[in-house]
């Protein structure tokens, strides 16, 4: 197989050199790679382009529009203070320059977004939020300790160790004192931490949460329709630049060998070419895209909870045997040795040349690879060319033994 490809590869490198059954020359061989590098850049600038008609899903509805209509718990004042990069208009990310898209309501959903973010209240409260919220982790840390050294002071006491023997600068007694005063601290702290958090508080909290609940289903179902139509628009769009490329360079090329412009031709059929390349890239893409891999996946897991790998892998096998063998069925059934030779021999004929290697035929045998030519015809007699599909005297189809 690898061998078959190094074939088709080196094949199609000469070709692509000859024109005319000529090699090109030096010069002509650069300035052909560099016409074929201008090509690939130009149709690359003209699919973008033409991509660019078809909106991502990304850029409709922004990395913030996305996480806020997926978002399942309710709000609190941590969603807010954990991504205030949000606020700011002209901040880039991966989709384009707004967070919140192109989407008219993903747009006013960032402004109601922002508006809480800008409002001085809250954003003095969050400012003293954090001020408490680490006064609060200090007092538990010390709290923390004291339990350790409170438990050590028990211990001591139960062993009755003498207090100038002790480790301790204090005793139980005031330790207990100090820890009820930081729990007390603690308990000050934490509903402090609840009174600043409630987000009732807030006017513009209430216009958000109103917009977001009214419109959150009809964004998460608009949202889910553009993921799962891109991928086919996206392939359309690219279908609808290359297909009209694609047709149109190939008649030019088939006009242009009609015509004996082989040099033209030659150009035109690349260009041909290279639109088909694209078209292939694009369509391999469509298909990874919709490959059902949560369908596999279920069959996976069917089969593994019953203990039946063996069946999988079976399946898998014979899989790949059948696809394997149908591309090699395709490769071998179109090779040097069958259709494709043929086309390649009946077209040599038209041009008056030899069948199997392309020079001017010039008596019964090529003078370049030493083929034979002639036949005799099984109806007339008469010598003919044994490559031909029927015979120059009396017109009768040749025999498939007469063509060997």
């Amino acid at each position: 197989m690898t061998q078959r490809l190094k074939h088709y590869l080196s094949e199609y490198k000469k070709s692509l050199f000859r024109v005319n059954q000529k090699e090109l020359s030096r010069t002509s061989k650069m300035l052909l790679a560099i016409f074929l590098f201008t090509i690939f850049i130009m149709i690359g600038w003209g699919l973008e382009w033409q991509l660019k008609q078809e909106e991502s899903p990304g850029k409709a509805y922004g990395f913030a529009c996305k996480e806020l209509i997926n978002k399942k718990e309710d709000f609190s004042f941590r969603d807010f203070s954990k991504y205030t990069y949000w606020q700011t208009d002209d901040k880039q990310n991966f989709y384009g320059k707004d967070a919140f898209g192109e989407d008219a309501m993903c747009k006013k959903l960032g402004v109601l977004y922002r508006a809480v973010l800008d409002n001085a209240a809250f954003g003095a409260n969050q400012k003293t939020l954090i001020e408490v919220q680490k006064k609060l982790q200090e007092t538990k840390y010390k709290i923390q300790s004291l339990k350790d050294s409170y438990g050590d002071l028990l211990l001591e006491k139960v062993a009755k160790q003498e207090k100038s023997k002790s480790i301790f600068s204090t005793d139980s007694t005031k330790v207990k004192q100090e820890m009820q005063k930081l729990q007390d601290n603690a308990s000050e702290y934490e509903a402090h931490i609840l009174k600043l958090s409630d987000l009732s508080q807030y006017p513009v909290y209430g216009t958000f949460i109103d917009y977001y609940k009214a419109h959150k289903d009809e964004l998460k179902k608009a949202y889910e329709n553009k993921v799962r139509y891109f991928s086919f628009k996206r392939t359309m769009q690219a279908f609808a630049f290359l297909i009209p490329v694609w047709l149109l360079f190939y008649l030019v090329y088939k006009f242009m060998l009609r015509r004996e412009y082989y040099i033209l031709s030659h150009l035109t059929l690349h260009v041909a070419n290279v639109a088909a390349l694209y078209a292939l890239y694009y369509l391999v893409l469509f298909v990874y895209g919709i490959i059902p891999e949560l369908f596999f996946e279920k069959i996976i897991a069917f089969f593994m909870q019953h203990n039946m790998v063996i069946v999988l892998n079976v399946l898998a096998i014979l899989f790949f045997t059948a696809l394997f063998g149908i591309i090699i069925y395709k490769i071998q059934k179109n090779d040097t040795t069958g259709v494709k030779k043929r086309k390649q021999e009946l077209l040599n004929l038209k041009m008056g040349k030899c069948s199997e290697c392309g020079c001017v035929i010039d008596g019964e045998y090529c003078f370049v690879c030493g083929f034979h030519h002639t036949t005799l015809c099984r109806a007339c007699h008469q010598p003919t060319l044994r490559k031909g599909e029927f015979c120059r005297h009396c017109g009768a189809k040749m025999q498939s033994g007469d063509a060997v």
